[in-house]
């Protein structure tokens, strides 16, 4: 089994499902190695100088610094926010409360600044000093408050998804069986996605299944709000919403210019998986390479016993509440 390390880059489609976008394998999570990879996004992914893009990651020093080198994920061309769960388990760590580990991803997850900011005080009422630990970290980047729109509502990292469900048993092969699956089902992957959206096409459905089923919730909802517009031009209004069981009664401004839209039409979809994965050709036909691959040994770790594992890392992050509950009690006792 080799040492190298697999970098991938997700996103989500117009349907609200994860997208592979690229794959990497490097020696070490060093600030050179995401340089080149994110050089290579922003070639790739985002050619134009209208482009924008949020970049959301753990808190790896080397991909941090790399940022700093690629503007393409600078602002005003894109920002980089934080994984939420990544900030929350740093947090509980250091902290190891249960009930500051929940009000932190409470806050992280809030959208209101008002309730983010209650949220806030209940931490700083029960300690201080992770009050202080949260303060430190830029809002706009572990925040769902102050990041401005740009994450859209994504707060964490998925990986875990992509690469069981893509590499699934392909981790512990040599790199080029691994270049080979990981290509392989890549086509799979998008050829099953375009007979979807042609199937949606074909139907006359003028949204993607997860956008029609939002819109219906939304539309429900807004049966019980009072709208009233106060700039054309803008497509600003205030929306009060009205009292069903008690609560209700707000008044908000909505400002459509303002805000990024995933609208999730089909076309926009189907879009997404137009381009063609081409099929390799044997090894006698490929190009000369311009460099000797030399076998590097001290690459290669020699197979502790067991099976190896294919399932992500688990942590404390996945510990059931009520068992964390009952651990963090007994540590008390």
């Amino acid at each position: 089994m080799y040492k190298h390390k697999l970098l991938v880059a997700v996103t989500l489609d117009a349907n609200n499902q994860v997208l592979p976008l690229a794959f990497a394998l490097v020696d070490e999570e060093t600030t050179a190695s995401w340089t080149w990879f994110l050089q290579m996004l922003a070639k790739y992914f985002l050619p134009g100088e209208d482009d924008r893009v949020c970049l959301i990651s753990d808190r790896h020093s080397g991909l941090i610094n790399a940022i700093n080198y690629v503007p393409a994920f600078k602002f005003p061309c894109g920002v980089h926010r934080f994984c939420l769960r990544h900030v929350c388990s740093n947090f509980n760590n250091k902290y190891k409360n249960v009930q500051l580990k929940d009000l932190c991803w409470r806050a992280g997850a809030e959208s209101s600044a008002r309730r983010f900011d209650r949220i806030m005080e209940e931490i700083k009422g029960l300690n201080e000093e992770a009050y202080d630990w949260l303060g430190n970290i830029d809002k706009t980047q572990w925040t769902l408050a102050h990041d401005g729109g740009w994450r859209t509502g994504i707060l964490t990292i998925n990986i875990s998804k992509v690469v069981n469900g893509v590499l699934k048993g392909a981790r512990r092969l040599p790199i080029v069986p691994i270049v080979e699956i990981t290509l392989n089902r890549s086509a799979q992957y998008f050829l099953q996605r375009t007979t979807r959206a042609n199937r949606m096409i074909n139907a006359n459905q003028q949204l993607a299944d997860y956008a029609f089923r939002l819109f219906e919730a939304r539309q429900a909802e807004a049966i019980q709000h009072i709208v009233q517009k106060f700039d054309y031009n803008q497509q600003s209004a205030s929306v009060i919403t009205l009292s069903i069981t008690g609560q209700g009664f707000h008044t908000y401004v909505v400002k459509l210019r303002q805000q990024m839209c995933s609208c999730g039409n089909t076309q926009a979809y189907k879009k997404t998986y137009q381009k063609r994965f081409e099929p390799v050709y044997g090894e006698e036909y490929w190009d000369p390479v311009h460099f000797e691959l030399v076998h590097n040994p001290t690459k290669r770790t020699r197979r502790g016993p067991g099976r190896l594992a294919t399932t992500r890392i688990r942590n404390e992050m996945d510990t059931p509440q009520r068992r964390a509950r009952q651990q963090y009690q007994a540590r008390q006792t």
